[in-house]
Parts: structure tokens; sequence; C-alpha cells
């Protein structure tokens, strides 16, 4: 089953990325999902993807905002600025806003966009340990460029026990999704129908888009 992601959510022209109104068009138009962008600034929480003036912080969107459709959606969310010190608070805000939502955790994909591993693998450690062992850790991947660096990110996964890869759509082929057949794959950001049923041909069920919605997807298929 492919499972579709509104991408920053479902946004257009009138429609900003990130924003409350992206967040309902998705509701609208029946998106699996919701893949977007965290930073955590100033003690909060705040959804965009570059990252946000001092100016802006006070009015963009929250992740608490986002939850507003609780388990209506299944959550991909993009953690952009992450660090070993700003870890630990982050993530216990991220908890308090889950729990008083009420979402399931099993709807929650944890992605640091790090692409450092070593520091993953710390950060990964604290979502862990403030979640349980059994959260959904998605490893982040946008450039590849020799077997050394796919042997690397195949280890790191098998070393981390992480079960889920976020990654730029146009590095995956046939080969690479067999090496990594273990691994449920998220692919971004993938705006073709021919394109989707090429990787959903390969095994590939998840997809963050900014362009297909749900409906699209079930006529043209």
């Amino acid at each position: 089953m492919v499972k579709l992601f509104a991408h920053r959510g479902f946004h257009s022209s009138n429609i900003p990325q990130n924003s409350i109104a992206s967040l309902e068009e998705a509701h609208k138009n029946h998106f699996h999902g919701l893949e977007f962008d965290i930073w955590f600034l100033d003690g909060k929480l705040i959804l965009k993807h570059d990252e946000p003036s001092k100016k802006e912080i006070n009015n963009l969107p929250t992740l608490r905002d986002y939850f507003s459709f609780k388990n209506e959606f299944t959550y991909w969310m993009d953690f952009k600025n992450l660090n070993e010190k700003n870890a630990e608070i982050a993530l216990r805000l991220v908890k308090k806003d889950v729990d008083e939502a009420a979402i399931n955790l099993d709807q929650i994909y944890f992605a640091p966009f790090i692409a450092d591993y070593e520091i993953a693998e710390k950060i990964f450690r604290k979502i862990r340990n403030i979640f349980g062992k059994n959260v959904n850790l998605v490893a982040v991947c946008k450039e590849l460029g020799s077997a050394k660096k796919v042997k690397i990110l195949r280890d790191f996964l098998t070393k981390n026990n992480v079960k889920f890869l976020s990654i730029f759509h146009q590095l995956l082929d046939e080969n690479f999704v067999k090496k990594f057949s273990k691994t449920e794959l998220f692919a971004w950001t993938v705006n073709d129908l021919a394109r989707i049923e090429k990787l959903r041909n390969l095994g590939v069920k998840n997809f963050a888009t900014d362009k297909i919605t749900p409906q699209i997807y079930d006529r043209k298929t």
C-alpha cells in the first residue's frame, strides 16, 4: 500500500508551506500523513523549512498546532536543528505535546536531519531514552556518491537498529532498494506519478509529495 505524505503540508502558491492552512488542506485531501520541518528555538517547537528569523517565531505554527487532527494523520517529523546540547530539552517538549494530544507513538516517525552519523547516533539514543526503545527512528540520506558511503549507511542502520530511511528519491534504484531490503524507505520529494509507480514496483511504500493527492493517485493507477 502506497502512503502519501503531504510535503510540508499540502501547500500551493496561495497556501504557505508548513502553515495551518497547508495542514487543513492535507486533511481535506485525505493524505495518509504529514511531512514537516521542526526547529527548536526560544524554547518552542516551530514549523518552517528554513530557519525562522527572530521576528517570525511568534507568528509561525508550533508542533502542538500540527497535532490538531490527532491520530487522523501519521507524522513524519524532520527535526532541523537538534544537537547534543539542545536535544534533551527539545525532545521532552515533543513528548509533552505528543502526550497532551494523545498521539499514538507508532504514528510518529522521528527523522532528525543529521548527516553526521556519530551525532545522529547520540540523538537517536536520547530519543529512545525519552520515548522508549520501540520508537520509529528514521535516518536521513541526501547524498551517496560511492560504495563506501553506502556501506557506512548500512552499517549505521544495523548498528543502531534503525528500520527506516528518509532518502532523496533520485538516489533510489533497483540496486539500492535490494541492498536495503530490510529497511523501510521514505522517498522525498516525488511529484511525478510515473516515478512513484516505478519506485512502488521496487518496493518503496512511503512518499512525500507536493502535488499528488491520494485521489489523483487512485484515479491514475
